[in-house]
């Protein structure tokens, strides 16, 4: 149904969208549907008053203390999204209200764990942190049968991750240390190494940088090395997954390579971010080598030292001669920014042997 929805606000259909999921029935899964929209398409849509009354109709009506607490956390949290973080505040102020007077131990573990994973995945991660904790004290010192308790404990570490995943800093280790400690208590060891993995790398790369991602690139480990990128600095980033990108080419890889490459691209010529020129220039060269010429044109592009640049340049002309492209190359030749490497360029595509060296 999500995907659905997704295809008609791409289409800019929004009244479809609507129409697809007022009918529902399922509650939840309606207020979920509504809330995606409202991120999507924000508050100054002409549409979103109607999404918001809909959505706030919804958040209010379930009769359980702990559906409602959930349902306010999913609407502040697409309120947060939207913009409008005015009503967005109310909102989580109201679920925390009513999630502290629920009597029964497990319901208000479960609503103090939605409390804390919507404000965690808003942004506000130490309350998230704190609310967690609460949420698992209260868990812990019910006296109901281990079943049910277990069942809230899984809730809690489940939503913990969910976070934790959402975060790009160091402070998923918080997250991702809380869910550790439920499934070791609880004695799901698997799952307890699965996590105490998470937090070894999200720990690496905060303390090694980009060599955690070369590492993990040398080790062929590359899920690692993608996974890891996200906690790098933008700069660092958009290098970190030039070298993976390289990487994947050389192992016949080039749609998921081809994927990392427009995430990069978009970090250069929409978010403006620039790496050094020795990193880029390294990229460059290596993309040469191996005939990624089109690629390696772009970062020429970007690297700011006029004779790297010019020197990048030189070599991507030649390669496109090498490639029978010798319109293209010249057209690159005559705009290198060096003047005795524009005319040594210029000299060598004169020469009908060149495409041979």
């Amino acid at each position: 149904m999500k995907d659905a929805i997704s295809s008609l606000l791409k289409e800019g259909n929004v009244e479809g969208a609507i129409e697809l999921v007022l009918p529902l029935e399922d509650k939840m899964l309606k207020l979920e549907l509504l809330c995606y929209m409202m991120e999507e398409l924000g508050e100054k849509y002409k549409e979103y008053p109607v999404l918001l009354s809909e959505a706030v109709s919804l958040a209010l009506s379930p009769v359980e203390d702990k559906e409602k607490v959930r349902a306010l956390g999913m609407l502040s949290h697409a309120l947060a999204s939207a913009g409008d973080s005015e009503k967005a505040e109310k909102y989580m102020i109201e679920a925390l209200k009513i999630a502290k007077k629920i009597e029964y131990p497990l319901w208000k573990a479960e609503a103090l764990a939605y409390v804390a994973y919507y404000l965690g995945m808003m942004g506000t991660t130490s309350d998230a942190f704190y609310y967690f904790n609460v949420a698992l004290e209260t868990a812990e010192r019910s006296k109901e049968q281990y079943s049910a308790i277990l069942q809230v404990l899984s809730l809690i570490a489940e939503l913990a991750i969910e976070v934790g995943d959402s975060l790009n800093t160091g402070e998923a280790v918080d997250f991702y240390s809380i869910a550790r400690d439920i499934y070791t208590s609880i004695k799901k060891f698997v799952s307890a190494n699965e996590i105490e993995n998470k937090i070894k790398l999200v720990e690496d790369v905060i303390k090694n940088g980009s060599f955690a991602v070369k590492r993990a690139i040398a080790e062929g480990d590359i899920d690692r090395a993608i996974t890891a990128v996200k906690y790098l600095p933008p700069e660092g980033k958009a290098i970190a997954l030039l070298d993976i990108a390289y990487w994947l080419f050389l192992h016949e890889r080039k749609d998921l390579a081809k994927t990392l490459l427009a995430d990069v691209y978009n970090m250069f010529f929409v978010e403006k971010v620039r790496p050094n020129d020795i990193e880029l220039i390294a990229v460059a060269h290596k993309f040469i080598k191996i005939g990624l010429l089109d690629e390696a044109l772009i970062l020429a592009g970007i690297i700011q030292d006029k004779n790297e640049a010019s020197k990048a340049l030189y070599e991507i002309a030649l390669g496109y001669v090498r490639f029978g492209k010798k319109a293209k190359a010249l057209s690159i030749a005559e705009g290198i920014p060096n003047e005795l490497l524009r005319e040594k360029a210029l000299k060598k595509l004169g020469d009908k042997n060149v495409g041979y060296e």
